[in-house]
């Protein structure tokens, strides 16, 4: 019932498709890295990770959709040397509607309010606002292009990010790109029916309000770049899809007071930026995540 309603879903409304050949409805993984030092002391962490994203469309018409969905995250590291283990939490939530402009253009805009902190002591304080713009141009049906925008508050301050992005399946063939630039790149090649291998890159923009003691005097600023390669199978059945990947993060996990915040982020410069940090540095180091993607593959019309 559940596949012949996605069936459905999916060949009223192309929109979403932008030339895919799939959409991924649900991604959840676990990451753990090595011994990570922190520069100028003997001491060492660990950074564990646990990430999940939904996508839950809803179709109005052969043109429009309703996009809701989440996002939910929790990091476990120590901030300090010798400092007891803290989780960070990250809850987006997604909503906005993708509509077809034409046959070649195709537009995403959602707002992405955002809560952010160590959960000791929620509060609106906590909550943050985003939104995001994307047109894409479908080129032919192997390739399109995308361009847009990134935007909100975060407990650091404001931030501007512009995207593009590119989606090309060379024809006929295994080898497969997709981009959403600074922020994604996904390169992958099919060896076999069941198999493919693959490099990626993902870089990260967070910021979490820190409690000592529930008494509210830092926050943390994660602007993580993560290289890995991966295999992925998907014996067990077509649409799940499991990956082992194998990387280098560069960990940074920056302490700052409340109060010390940039005047403006137009990424990847920061304007009014004389903050003071509060811990040392951590050094990069190599980690391993497990991910399952239930991807659903579109049927060719």
């Amino acid at each position: 019932m559940i596949k012949k309603a996605l069936i459905f879903f999916l060949l009223i409304f192309p929109v979403l498709s932008n030339s895919q050949e799939y959409v991924d409805l649900i991604n959840v993984s676990y990451a753990k890295s090595g011994e990570t030092k922190f520069r100028n002391s003997p001491e060492k962490t660990t950074v564990s990770i646990f990430d999940s994203k939904v996508l839950l469309p809803i179709v109005l018409n052969p043109k429009t959709a309703i996009i809701t969905g989440f996002d939910f995250n929790i990091k476990n590291l120590q901030l300090l040397p010798n400092a007891e283990f803290s989780d960070l939490y990250y809850t987006r939530l997604k909503l906005g509607v993708n509509t077809e402009h034409s046959d070649k253009w195709t537009g995403s805009y959602a707002l992405l309010p955002v809560i952010s902190s160590d959960y000791k002591k929620l509060s609106f304080d906590d909550v943050y606002m985003g939104g995001i713009a994307i047109l894409t141009y479908k080129k032919n049906k192997s390739l399109n292009y995308k361009f847009g925008v990134y935007t909100g508050t975060e407990a650091s301050g404001y931030f501007i990010t512009a995207l593009l992005g590119m989606y090309y399946k060379i024809p006929n063939s295994d080898f497969e790109i997709t981009a959403l630039m600074p922020g994604i790149l996904d390169v992958n090649y099919g060896i076999s029916s069941s198999t493919k291998v693959g490099i990626d890159y993902k870089g990260s923009s967070e910021a979490f309000k820190f409690h000592d003691e529930n008494i509210l005097k830092t926050y943390v600023e994660n602007s993580t770049l993560e290289f890995s390669s991966y295999i992925e199978n998907n014996s067990l059945t077509k649409n799940l899809l499991l990956r082992l990947k194998a990387g280098l993060a560069t960990n940074r996990y920056d302490v700052y007071a409340v109060d010390d915040k940039f005047d403006l982020n137009i990424t990847p410069f920061k304007i009014g930026d004389d903050r003071t940090k509060l811990n040392e540095k951590m050094n990069s180091s190599a980690f391993f995540r497990f991910e399952a993607i239930y991807r659903f593959n579109i049927p060719s019309k």
